[in-house]
């Protein structure tokens, strides 16, 4: 059989797997977080910003004039993915407390993919939400649908101020000069570090770079194998994941300098890329990384038999839970995807408004906004352990982070935060990506990475040509 042959056979299978299996199921919140003691002290991680004056960042448009009188009475509808249990009270406080009257209604769906998949089946329909909440890689697909938000968001009385929310979350729905949404909540990737046992293993700081990051790795590792068991020898180091996701590639390959884009098309085999992914390759093969039978890491970083795992925001209380549970007392903490440029990915939801009429299309805005306050945004990052958008809601937060040392140092990290791309396709392309890391080390020792890379970039072209 010719190599041609070979790869055109491989590139088919993978499209059809993709196609025809279940979709990994998208979600934000695992679980209802545990509750958080409130105290306050001066944190000093964000910058507050003093209320109510800002300024009107100029718009490209004449300004648009909005009449929420118009709304008065109006009934605008909301569909949302069932994880974002707490937003039903919102919505009835807002129902409840709004000058015009606007009642909003809500529609849940089991998870964001069930959810994408009525928004576009309603799209060729005769009826769709006035409000969606979903990630801003499923509002590309249907921004021809909805609402430019730039006039709504620059309006002087009723719109948002841009500079009150993190430029890294704004940017992610904004599109060739068009928003198309706008940040509604925030979530992370990171690596979890146990403090304690690095610093027995002679580790005063957390790692940034690659050979930091490396050496205490394999440190860890040395560690189990100086005993007389030769069956512990693979723990230490990093527990890799045992699921599937986009978000700790993405950190790998961009604390490494690579990226996934170039000229506004998908390109993985990149040389940046390939050598990030090399260097896990390395650290696999040299036993200090890992490959769990478990289905989380939880319990190997609290039991020391990973001094690194890969988390989210959503995970801590588990992790919290795993150290509880191991009868552990040591100190952990959260720190940036190590490299030459350390890197958190986030993302998160957006909030997008559908075209319809004119009374349904500001009452939905009035929505948004109110969602987008200080309070309301304190409340959405308190049920859903997550981050608010703005800065006045973290400032409010202060105390919270305070008293969760974790989520503390989540903040501090913000200023590694980085976005991922905005290119159409990105649903499609992330699970690649996802799949094709993912299988890089269950196909070990046998998988290549250039292989690897070559085959995400022939999938990719082939679903989005």
């Amino acid at each position: 059989m010719s190599r041609t042959i070979r790869r055109l056979l491989s590139v088919t299978a993978w499209v059809a797997f993709l196609l025809v299996a279940c979709s990994p199921v998208v979600t934000l919140i695992t679980r209802p977080p545990e509750a958080t003691p409130t105290v306050q002290v001066d944190f000093g991680l964000v910058t507050p910003v003093p209320p109510p004056t800002r300024a009107i960042l100029p718009s490209p448009t004449p300004p648009m004039r909005l009449n929420p009188e118009i709304a008065r009475g109006v009934e605008v509808q909301a569909w949302f993915s069932a994880d974002l249990w707490f937003l039903e009270q919102l919505a009835a406080d807002f129902n409840a407390t709004n000058p015009w009257e606007i009642k909003l209604s809500l529609v849940s769906y089991p998870n964001l993919n069930r959810l994408a998949q009525a928004v576009s089946d309603s799209l060729t329909g005769d009826s769709h939400p006035d409000l969606v909440l979903a990630l801003p890689e499923q509002l590309t697909g249907w921004r021809d649908a909805l609402l430019d938000l730039t006039p709504y968001a620059a309006h002087r009385e009723w719109g948002v101020a841009r500079e009150e929310i993190l430029p890294v979350f704004w940017e992610q729905s904004h599109r060739a000069g068009t928003q198309i949404g706008l940040p509604v909540i925030r979530s992370g990737r990171y690596l979890f570090y146990n403090v304690t046992w690095a610093r027995e293993l002679g580790f005063s700081a957390a790692p940034r770079t690659w050979d930091e990051f490396r050496a205490q790795a394999c440190a860890a590792n040395a560690f189990w194998k100086s005993d007389s068991d030769p069956t512990n020898d693979g723990f230490g180091g990093l527990a890799l994941e045992t699921f599937s996701n986009w978000q700790t590639p993405y950190g790998w390959i961009r604390a490494a300098g690579g990226e996934v884009i170039a000229k506004e098309a998908y390109h993985f085999a990149d040389e940046k890329n390939a050598a990030a992914l090399e260097q896990l390759v390395e650290l696999r093969t040299t036993g200090c990384a890992w490959l769990p039978t478990t289905l989380t890491n939880f319990e190997n970083l609290a039991t020391r038999r990973a001094l690194f795992i890969t988390g989210s925001l959503a995970d801590l209380p588990a992790q919290r839970a795993a150290f509880s549970a191991a009868g552990s007392a040591d100190e952990w903490t959260l720190i940036a995807f190590p490299g030459q440029s350390p890197t958190v990915p986030v993302y998160g939801l957006d909030a997008a408004l559908f075209s319809s009429d004119e009374r349904r299309e500001l009452a939905a805005w009035l929505f948004l906004r109110w969602l987008l306050t200080p309070e309301a945004q304190v409340r959405l990052a308190r049920a859903s352990d997550l981050f608010p958008v703005n800065q006045a809601a973290f400032d409010l937060l202060r105390g919270d982070f305070s008293a969760n040392p974790q989520k503390g140092a989540a903040v501090a990290l913000l200023k590694d935060a980085i976005g991922y791309p905005g290119a159409p396709g990105w649903d499609l392309a992330s699970r690649v990506f996802a799949d094709g890391f993912f299988n890089l080390f269950l196909a070990f020792p046998n998988g290549s990475v250039q292989s690897t890379l070559q085959q995400m970039d022939a999938v990719v072209n082939d679903l989005l040509k």
